[in-house]
């Protein structure tokens, strides 16, 4: 029968650690596969914690670069930030449209379609 805990949980937490949040590259590291963390992560959930914080530290740190840049007038930047921050104010290139009706979705939708080319 295998050993189904073949890495202590501190082993596990300090691959993940190293690698980033990384889920791949701390199999590397250990020399196991995606799977193999992935059964850590479940029995364990303080594991699970500790990649979801990981990866808020790297999105507050690509969030503080973006405003940076964005304070110093970068274009690409500025409409990328535009785009995704700037919604309610008009800057994007689609519409959302909501097709619900008084908090209901709209399951039954009748569409009528009219020549108006007839003589």
């Amino acid at each position: 029968m295998a050993n189904k805990n073949k890495y202590t949980v501190e082993q596990i937490k300090d691959a993940i650690t190293k690698a980033g949040g990384f889920i791949s590259i701390a199999c590397k590291s250990l020399s196991c596969t995606r799977k193999t963390i992935y059964n850590y992560l479940e029995k364990y959930p303080e594991l699970k914690e500790q990649v979801s914080d990981i990866r808020e530290q790297y999105l507050d740190i690509a969030e503080a670069s973006l405003i940076q840049k964005v304070k110093d007038g970068n274009t690409p930047e500025l409409i990328f930030y535009l785009k995704t921050q700037g919604k309610k104010r008009g800057y994007t290139e689609r519409a959302d449209v909501d097709i619900t009706s008084g908090g209901k979705s709209i399951t039954d939708i009748k569409i009528e379609v009219f020549d108006t080319n007839k003589d």
